[in-house]
């Protein structure tokens, strides 16, 4: 019964750490003026993705500093990736949007399988 923590349980406690600071660094809500759908000159790029239920989704997105307009639960942006982490019973294709002072938005299609 030792009062230190294995080099594995600090490594553990330091991931979950950056994991926490990275969530409540997505949950901050976005400055948003207008949330209708662009005009027709400025479409948006679509991404596709497949991801197994209850797996994490890791992709990249064309630039860093995207927004996620319509985020689902357990994701988040980081620099330019974009990571989700699914639910064992989610099921469908999930369109996700993301946008940027200054480029075009980009909408992620992801079907959950399971």
């Amino acid at each position: 019964c030792g009062t230190h923590a294995s080099p594995l349980v600090v490594a553990l406690r330091a991931g979950l750490l950056v994991a926490v600071g990275a969530l409540l660094a997505a949950a901050a809500p976005a400055e948003r003026t207008d949330t209708r759908v662009p005009s027709s000159d400025a479409h948006a790029d679509t991404l596709r993705h497949t991801v197994q239920a209850g797996e994490t989704l890791i992709a990249a997105l064309p630039a860093p500093d995207y927004r996620a307009v319509n985020a689902p639960a357990l994701s988040w942006l980081v620099d330019r990736s974009f990571m989700w982490r699914t639910l064992p019973q989610e099921r469908g294709t999930l369109a996700i949007r993301f946008e940027h002072d200054r480029r075009e938005p980009v909408v992620m299609l992801v079907e959950i399988v399971g």
